[in-house]
């Protein structure tokens, strides 16, 4: 393939990668997980399909001709904000599983001191249930991992 077109591919690629990081972001910044994971596909493939073309860039050393030279400077300025975005949803993904480890960590030992209570007298007088009683009747918790 010859260095303009390819070059042309790289823009197209970095184009919609940056809409969809910034997409992702304002998700991520607004706790909308499910348009999260609605653009995860779409991410994988455009991560896909830019390592490829920038990997053949880089095997044919490609030259590009001087009426190529605006589009390089426009991939570079769009590279450095693809990067800028990267390192903003590396660290928006970061503090949400943080989020949801701390939540289900909290939800987790309320469970554990949750105590079924009748109301009623058990054998030993008192009104709350035994400890042996309390973990044959311990909740059960199921997570959702889906990030």
């Amino acid at each position: 393939m010859e260095p303009s077109k390819r070059l042309e591919d790289m823009l197209f690629l970095t184009e919609e990668l940056a809409k969809l990081l910034e997409k992702e972001n304002a998700a991520l910044r607004t706790d909308r997980l499910d348009v999260v994971q609605e653009l995860l596909e779409r991410k994988t493939m455009l991560c896909r399909a830019y390592e490829i073309r920038v990997f053949g860039m880089k095997q044919d050393d490609a030259q590009f001709s001087e009426d190529d030279l605006p589009n390089v400077e426009r991939l570079r300025e769009l590279g450095q904000r693809v990067e800028e975005l990267v390192t903003e949803n590396e660290h928006s993904l970061k503090i949400a599983l943080e989020v949801n480890r701390l939540f289900m960590n909290t939800l987790q030992k309320a469970a554990r001191q949750a105590t079924p209570n009748t109301g009623a007298y058990s054998s030993n007088g008192l009104v709350a249930p035994s400890q042996h009683a309390l973990k044959k009747q311990a909740p059960s918790l199921t997570l959702d991992e889906t990030l």
